[in-house]
């Protein structure tokens, strides 16, 4: 069962969707680079200083479907039988995920239009080693008793994040038209056959 949001928490994710859709709108209006951060506050009703409170630049606003999934994929994670392999635990954890598809298409959309390959690959690097902390820190926790457990966590975990990642870019360079999931799971496929298709 999950716990109802604190009134705190309502407001700040309240304020977090009215930045996301003002700078997704302006950026599409005017261009990403036409856009400031103070004009981006001011659209969602905000002052400058709260939008920083939100996200450290305004590119992070077009991360956030990413770090939404990422607080999230912890608990999730948490919540799986002990029995699941790795990866049957991590698609399960994913899969439960209660994204709003259109978000996710929107912010995949506007990152791939909008900024520069240079600049989504710098984000996507910090996104990619949140995921693996987590996913390292579960694996880690899960396979205590493994020999070489450090290393099989560190492995694995990035293994896995960047499979994540590159489902959800690969998804979004290609229109979002297929379905998340099934990209999702052919990506975290390619992992599991130990690269199978390339020996």
């Amino acid at each position: 069962m999950t716990a109802t949001p604190s009134l705190h928490e309502q407001r700040r994710r309240s304020t977090r969707e009215a930045l996301r859709r003002a700078a997704l709108a302006s950026f599409a209006a005017r261009g990403f680079a036409n856009v400031t951060v103070t004009e981006l506050a001011r659209a969602a009703g905000v002052t400058e200083r709260t939008f920083f409170r939100h996200f450290p630049t305004k590119e992070a606003v077009l991360f956030q479907d990413y770090e939404t999934q990422v607080e999230w994929l912890a608990a999730a994670l948490a919540r799986r039988p002990g029995s699941e392999s790795v990866f049957d635990a991590v698609r399960a954890a994913i899969a439960e995920f209660p994204y709003d598809l259109e978000v996710v298409r929107q912010a995949a959309t506007a990152r791939s239009e909008l900024i520069s390959a240079e600049r989504i690959a710098g984000h996507l690097r910090v996104v990619q080693s949140s995921f693996a902390d987590v996913l390292t820190g579960h694996i880690r926790t899960r396979y205590a008793g493994t020999a070489d457990i450090d290393l099989v966590a560190d492995v694995a975990g990035a293994a896995l994040a960047a499979a994540l990642v590159v489902a959800v870019e690969h998804w979004g360079r290609n229109g979002c038209v297929d379905d998340l999931g099934e990209i999702t799971s052919a990506s975290m496929a390619v992992l599991r056959s130990g690269f199978a298709r390339l020996t």
